[in-house]
């Protein structure tokens, strides 16, 4: 290797060309280039103590210009150098030194080592060849030409401040030293708007408050590009830059300590921003990738993968346990490394996908962290998140599993910045984000805890708080009222004894979650009952005290009781629904008074309908009882519109006149169809839904366990008569109505009807018209079988069953 193949010949290049010009700035000391390459000359006997060439030699940056010359003295020596932050805890430093002491290592430049973020810090021989080509790309790329202004404010032991350092040094730039730990944001801010660079180089955790400091725009007034480095950063900052400093273009540096330059990320003020992490950019020249999947098999375009590089300008290898071990080689002086890190290449294009290491098993799918972590960071009001799994949590609590892998999310705002509410978070991740890959918790933090490198401490990110143990909920009203918590909370499920505030609920969620309390339970809580009534149990007791009439257990009056003179309708709910399901549709059924009307003994004890026919029957009673005379308007929802249809047949026979009919998806195939396929046999047999097989439609069907038919066959006997919790009391009136549904035989109904489908329903629209030959319509709402009559879609429903009750025909 020539003298002009390494630094120091580089560098001594540079010093001849630019030996008059400007070359660091450092505190108060200004340096030119022919003072530098003195103040070099003269420090490195010092420093080398006569020690051999190709010796490493450790240098404590603590910021100072002492410092930093020592540091500059060795880094263009024959030397290789070791940089020491001056804040690294002392077990690193002693980890450093040890590896470091007695080694020789021949054509090493530096001898680097790894954060250690995701473990032991690594030593990496970091050869001239490298060095060399990674600043000459950094200058093309980053602008840097001789007497270009460059603030680098990353700290410069740390591998991307270095990059900047040596690449001005050698371009013949002027290298402004900024040390923000020291001097703190606003200083910088002075610093810069004094120094008026031409770049700044700086990470993403100190880009952030510094946009927010007050003078940011005068201090960005001059400057013309602005490169982070170190870690991902979300397309909010860059938007944030921009509105400080529209001029301004940015690059997005990464890289690693193996393989120097990956890829250039360039956003000229121009260039539309990219949706939630800004990709790593263009590829680095010199340099073969590949991406390959877990057996190392290379994958296709745009399939992610573990990320590997072949090319003549990669570290030679590590030092381990005092010996180095080489990366291999594929030809002579070009090697091969596969990195710990996943990527996609799209459009020329990477795109970083987290380490190989974050990609965990979260019940039973394989999950990308990164991809969470991105969905963290595109909360609006999140400045930093980072997602671990964590494996020390008690499980117990929250899903019944004891142990397992848990996602957790910690998140911090923008510096000065109030963080968004818990449930604000939770639900914007669970909106974009499938359930699987939602994080189990989420602690919001007012800044990401780091280590002396500036990367995130995982070590010292907190548990998670603990929620109550689980305990379903046990009631109707608390069944119902779950659900809603769960969705203006962004968590999987609630239980009877946790807290609306501390599973993050601000002002916001509880004016919400009260309204919707209003509009399903036709109750009005004060504003004070999410803080005296916090739990779910006893938030669901204060609903039940100020509640809806219900009368004779089978019957819930939704609307203003006996007072109430508008018109009737009864509502038939389905297969182990309470009727309290209709309370939304009929807040938005202004015209009319709403009776609801579900199974006997299901709320309280009593023998159930066996039949349709029975449960219809029972149901004229009430309807009797409350009404003795027509005309009646009846709405059925799923295997309730069948019971609904039985019940217009009674009162018609009697010689009542039933005017409408609506049924709220009512599915026709599986259960109904098994009886009732003669209705069917008009239909092209390839666009009917399939009937379920009778080993699936029937429990007891051949094959199945004896001792679980008996069970199942004892727990329905018993149904309505024997007290149960409510989510097995309720299940097992599900399975009462779906055998109910198997043994009856479907008529025609004849009268005026509407049909209300969800838009999940399987059954071919045509079958209706031989069920209800007379319906005025057929119409298909948003949400699936129960969102239909929930919030947003409920508005949708409640239109067309006004139209169906109104006579207006659609």
């Amino acid at each position: 290797m020539t003298n002009a193949e390494t630094l120091t010949g580089r560098f001594a290049a540079t010093v001849g060309a630019h030996a008059v010009r400007t070359a660091l700035r450092v505190g108060e000391r200004v340096l030119t280039y022919a003072q530098l390459a003195r103040e070099i000359a003269d420090r490195t006997p010092v420093l080398t103590r006569d020690l051999p060439a190709d010796r490493p030699v450790p240098v404590v940056a603590d910021g100072s210009p002492d410092a930093v010359l020592d540091l500059l003295t060795i880094l263009f020596s024959t030397h290789p150098l070791v940089a020491i932050d001056a804040s690294s805890p002392r077990s690193r430093v002693a980890v450093i030194r040890e590896q470091a002491e007695a080694l020789t290592l021949p054509g090493c430049a530096l001898l680097a080592f790894t954060s250690g973020s995701t473990g032991a810090p690594k030593a990496v021989r970091q050869g001239h060849a490298l060095w060399l080509n990674q600043a000459d790309e950094l200058a093309a790329e980053l602008g840097i030409v001789p007497g270009t202004a460059v603030a680098q404010a990353l700290p410069i032991a740390f591998g991307g401040g270095l990059d900047i350092t040596v690449t001005t040094l050698l371009a013949g730039g002027e290298l402004h030293l900024i040390d923000a730990r020291l001097d703190g944001v606003a200083d910088t801010v002075a610093t810069l708007t004094r120094w008026h660079a031409d770049s700044v180089h700086l990470s993403p955790a100190l880009l952030r408050p510094l946009l927010a400091e007050s003078g940011a725009e005068a201090a960005l007034a001059a400057v013309r590009l602005v490169a982070t480095c170190g870690e991902a950063l979300d397309a909010a900052d860059l938007a944030r830059l921009r509105a400080v400093a529209p001029h301004v273009t940015f690059v997005n540096r990464s890289g690693s300590s193996e393989t120097g330059n990956l890829a250039f990320g360039v956003y000229p003020p121009q260039r539309p921003l990219p949706e939630g992490t800004v990709p790593a950019g263009k590829l680095a020249a010199g340099k073969q990738f590949r991406i390959l999947d877990d057996d190392g098999s290379e994958l296709g375009p745009g399939a992610t993968g573990i990320i590997e590089l072949t090319s003549p300008y990669l570290s030679l290898g590590y030092v381990v346990d005092g010996r180095c071990t080489d990366f291999p080689e594929v030809s002579p002086g070009v090697r091969r490394h596969r990195l710990g890190d996943r990527g996609r290449i799209v459009d020329g294009e990477l795109h970083l996908a987290g380490r190989v290491d974050d990609t965990v098993k979260i019940r039973g799918y394989r999950v990308d962290i990164g991809e969470v972590t991105a969905a963290a960071r595109a909360v609006p009001g999140i400045g930093e998140a980072v997602v671990v799994a964590r494996t020390d949590l008690d499980r117990t609590a929250q899903d019944g599993t004891p142990g397992g892998t848990a996602l957790v999310a910690y998140l911090a705002p923008p510096a000065g910045d109030s963080p968004p509410s818990l449930a604000t978070v939770r639900t914007t991740m669970a909106a974009a984000l499938p359930a699987f890959m939602v994080p189990t918790h989420t602690v919001l933090l007012s800044a990401l805890p780091r280590n002396a490198r500036g990367k995130i401490d995982r070590a010292a990110l907190p548990l998670p708080p603990r929620r109550p143990h689980h305990v379903p909920p046990r009631t109707t009203t608390e069944r119902l009222l779950a659900p809603m918590w769960a969705d203006l909370l962004g968590v999987d499920e609630v239980g009877t004894d946790d807290d609306l505030v501390a599973l993050g609920a601000d002002s916001l969620t509880m004016v919400t979650l009260l309204r919707r309390v209003e509009d399903a339970f036709g109750v009005t809580l004060p504003a004070s009952a999410p803080v005296t009534h916090p739990t779910l149990a006893a938030m669901a007791t204060a609903i039940d005290a100020a509640g809806p009439e219900r009368t004779g257990g089978d019957i819930v009056e939704l609307g203003e009781g006996h007072t109430d003179t508008r018109p009737i309708v009864f509502a038939f709910g389905g297969a182990g629904e309470s009727a309290l399901a209709f309370a939304p549709l009929a807040r938005r059924l202004s015209g009319f008074r709403v009776i609801g009307l579900h199974a006997h003994g299901l709320e309280t004890r009593g023998i159930p309908d066996w039949t349709v026919t029975a449960a219809a029957r029972r149901g004229v009673r009430h309807i009797r009882a409350i009404a003795p005379h027509g005309p009646y308007r009846l709405i059925g929802h799923s295997l309730g519109g069948v019971i609904a249809t039985e019940a217009a047949r009674i009162l018609t026979a009697d010689g009542e006149t039933v005017e409408h009919v609506v049924y709220l998806d009512t599915v026709l195939s599986g259960p109904l169809q098994r009886r009732s396929g003669h209705l069917f046999t008009s239909v092209d047999p390839a666009e009917q839904a399939p009937a379920q097989p009778d080993s699936v439609a029937d429990p007891d069907a051949a094959g199945a366990d004896a001792g679980d038919l008996w069970r199942t066959r004892l727990h329905l006997l018993t149904a309505g008569w024997w007290p149960r919790p409510a989510q097995q009391q309720w299940s097992l009136f599900h399975e009462l109505g779906r055998r109910t549904a198997m043994l009856h035989r479907l008529r025609p109904w004849a009268g005026p009807a509407t049909v209300v489908l969800a838009q999940d329903n399987p059954d071919p629209h045509e079958w209706w018209d031989t069920v209800a030959p007379a319906h005025h319509g057929i119409h298909t709402v948003p949400g699936d079988h129960n969102g239909m009559l929930r919030a947003p879609h409920v508005d949708h429903t409640a239109a067309v069953v006004t139209d169906a009750l109104t006579g207006v025909r659609t």
